[in-house]
């Protein structure tokens, strides 16, 4: 994909590196969560991070205090590689392939790299299904990735996808080949699965891919983003719908791509999908002010990431709304105290929070910034580790080799009035 293509040098600003940052808040029940609460780990929040300013985020209602960064994967070679995280219903906590049995004091590394389509069902089931990672290039690693390839068969818009089932919270894995059906129309179009699978109310499972035709028209050549629906707990795939489609020429950059989704209680569906954000917009390349000169890469565009939402299980979707300026690989969470949590990158990482399912949003985080150009692709990932505790995974490349990078872990705590 776009963020592989291209090997600059960039300079990142020191974070600290320390312990964990926890909090001592009991664990309840989270109305949506399909994890399992084992009352284990115990954070220990450190109360004085409260009093400096530099790590306390507010608005009216919603305090995000920013906890220790942590090393999780050692620096290693690999250029641009993108963070992912995961929680078990046992406990553990995986990152690429390192996982912790003690949330997060230490991280042992595991025979597989986590795909970050991972999903895991309730117990007493258990089950994890995963589709592989599987994006590679020339400038690129593939492990870890968000994108899964599919290949086609002879059997016009149906394809194969690598698919993977563990009964042991994802530490060992039997290969099952997944089958996807798309209309007629997409047969010749180059496409991805993305992002993570999600369960529906009724139990059946969704996943979102993005596609495009590359010789088609030039609304064809735009990506659009689509879901997909199994019934079959991820054996078979089937077109659900389309959530957004690009219908101009020039106010997007590429379209809709990457997309993250998240079910609310009661069933609601959110959609979060990149629409640009390229390279040369965000580091404010002089090409972008003289639109007839020759871009080295493909677009040249910095534009938001949207939000939609489907009221019955992903058949149709609501219009796309702008929810930033711009950002790449939105990744969605709901707290147990209700707030919606979003990260995204490039230029930097940011997080933000909402009250009301994402019609308004406070506060807005910037928390890693490269200075010259961003830190690669800018892949962020998270997940609730413990009540309100938020672990938030990325990149940082050597300043001086690119090919270098270890993956790092920023944990937040996010308090809400009353909760």
């Amino acid at each position: 994909m776009r963020p592989c293509q291209f090997l600059e040098y960039w300079t990142c600003l020191g974070l600290s590196l320390a312990g964990i940052f926890v909090a001592t808040s009991t664990a309840h029940e989270n109305p949506i969560s399909d994890v399992a609460d084992t009352g284990t780990p115990h954070w220990s929040f450190k109360p004085e991070y409260e009093s400096v300013k530099s790590r306390v985020s507010y608005v009216p209602g919603i305090k995000v205090i920013r906890g220790e960064t942590q090393v999780i994967v050692p620096e290693h070679k690999r250029f641009c590689p993108a963070g992912s995280v995961f929680k078990f219903n046992n406990g553990d906590i995986q990152v690429h392939d390192r996982r912790s049995s003690d949330g997060g004091k230490t991280w042992q590394p595991t025979e597989y790299v986590l795909e970050n389509s991972a999903y895991q069902y309730p117990e007493p089931d258990g089950e994890v299904v995963m589709f592989k990672s599987s994006y590679t290039s020339e400038h690129c690693s593939g492990a870890g990735r968000p994108e899964s390839s599919m290949l086609k068969t002879d059997q016009k818009g149906v394809y194969e996808a690598k698919f993977f089932r563990s009964r042991e919270n994802g530490l060992h894995r039997v290969s099952d080949p997944a089958r996807i059906y798309l209309p007629e129309q997409f047969h010749d179009w180059k496409g991805v699965l993305c992002r993570r699978i999600v369960r529906l109310d009724d139990g059946n499972l969704l996943m979102s891919m993005y596609c495009r035709n590359e010789k088609g028209t030039a609304l064809e050549r735009k990506y659009r983003s689509l879901a997909l629906h199994s019934t079959d707990r991820g054996k078979t795939w089937r077109y659900r719908s389309t959530i957004a489609l690009d219908m101009t020429k020039n106010a997007r950059g590429e379209g809709f791509d990457e997309t993250s989704l998240l079910v609310l209680p009661g069933g609601k569906l959110l959609s979060f999908i990149r629409s640009g954000a390229s390279y040369q917009a965000s580091i404010g390349s002089f090409n972008n002010n003289d639109p007839a000169a020759e871009m080295p890469f493909g677009y040249a565009k910095q534009t938001p990431i949207y939000r939609t939402i489907s009221t019955d299980g992903g058949r149709s979707w609501s219009q796309a709304d702008p929810i930033t300026s711009y950002g790449v690989w939105p990744d969605a969470v709901l707290l147990k105290n209700g707030l919606l949590a979003l990260c995204y990158g490039r230029p930097g990482n940011w997080l933000m929070f909402s009250k009301d399912e994402g019609e308004s949003w406070g506060p807005i985080i910037p928390f890693y910034h490269g200075l010259y150009p961003p830190d690669c692709s800018n892949y962020v990932s998270m997940a609730e580790v413990a009540p309100n505790i938020l672990l938030v995974v990325y990149a940082r490349t050597n300043p001086n080799d690119h090919w270098r990078s270890e993956l790092v872990g920023t944990y937040f705590y996010i308090k809400r009035d009353g909760k």
